[in-house]
């Protein structure tokens, strides 16, 4: 357990403090897992669409990435993949979750990636979120003291897109958001606070694109495609690690490799690999795509918001519109 020095909320007139739990540390087994909460704090966080399901977090943090390499075999080519996954849980009153982060960290790239961060929105403000997520990160290098750095996803926005729709708000004073500006204004709000952090983005002239493979492969082959997503990837270096350790375009690969290959496909594909070796062969066809597509320009890590994205951020913030992340 880890106490968040200073952090206190009132609830019934009595200050509670916060602190964080960490999976196979202070949460040991599945039953103390759900009853912390975080699941249902998890569901209140993410739609649908962007949540893996319970038992396959239950699994992956409490016996399949436990550090201990797995072995398996698709089409006669042995395969193996060694992941630790963890997720802290940020408490009120030692009790009840109010927080989470949920990284895993690849051996073989020594990467930590970050699955999911977030607060329950009555619980946010204050600068809570960000020492939460500092606080994550030192115990991250403290249980993994060879990673290199944090990478993670964040959905592209659209700069002119969301530029036209800010004047418009502006030009009539509307306050109503429809869901695809809504969606469209916390992506950049996301890819804010990763800015905030002290994050940068995998960039060519503008920032790189990686297309991840569809999460579900019982799905029909023929489907595969339409469960893609594009996302841009980020990184933060290991406070204190060489700055010159790696090249962007070396890393670039790495994380891109890590993220889709180490992490998600090998994971899919290890519980089956005789009944998804089809789907063991697109998805790493995709990545290789991505990876050929990139092999001879010069990627370069930039800020992840440029001027006139921060212009852009400037005027939303003036329109004073709730809208969490």
């Amino acid at each position: 357990m880890r106490v968040l020095e200073g952090m206190y909320r009132e609830a019934a007139g009595e200050p509670q403090p916060l602190d964080i739990v960490v999976t196979r540390h202070d949460v040991l087994d599945e039953a103390a897992f759900r009853s912390t909460g975080v699941l249902e704090v998890y569901e209140e966080l993410f739609p649908a669409s962007e949540r893996d399901s319970a038992d396959d977090i239950v699994r992956w943090l409490l016996s399949d990435d436990v550090g201990e390499r797995r072995h398996f075999s698709v089409g006669g080519d042995e395969m193996s993949y060694r992941l630790d996954s963890r997720c802290f849980i940020l408490r009120a009153g030692a009790t009840r979750a109010v927080g989470l982060g949920f990284f895993t960290y690849d051996h073989a790239s020594e990467l930590i990636f970050c699955n999911h961060v977030g607060i329950a929105t009555a619980w946010r403000g204050g600068g809570l979120a960000r020492a939460f997520y500092r606080e994550m990160v030192a115990m991250l290098d403290a249980l993994f003291p060879h990673n290199i750095g944090v990478v993670l996803e964040v959905e592209p926005f659209d700069h002119d897109r969301l530029e036209a729709m800010i004047a418009d708000l502006e030009r009539t004073g509307r306050r109503q958001l429809a869901a695809d500006e809504q969606d469209g204004i916390r992506r950049l709000l996301r890819v804010g606070w990763y800015d905030k952090l002290g994050y940068s983005v995998f960039c060519v002239a503008r920032p790189l694109a990686c297309r991840s493979p569809c999460l579900d492969p019982s799905l029909p082959s023929s489907d595969w495609a339409g469960g893609e997503e594009s996302y841009w990837l980020m990184w933060q270096a290991r406070t204190g690690a060489p700055s010159a350790e790696l090249r962007a375009g070396e890393l670039w690969r790495k994380a891109a490799t890590a993220i889709y290959v180490e992490i998600l496909a090998k994971s899919l594909v290890a519980p089956d690999p005789n009944g998804r070796r089809d789907y063991w062969g697109y998805a790493t066809a995709l990545v290789g795509q991505t990876l050929q597509r990139t092999a001879t320009t010069d990627v370069h890590l930039a800020p992840c918001l440029g001027e006139d994205d921060r212009v852009l951020l400037s005027r939303w913030r003036r329109l004073a519109i709730d809208l969490p992340i």
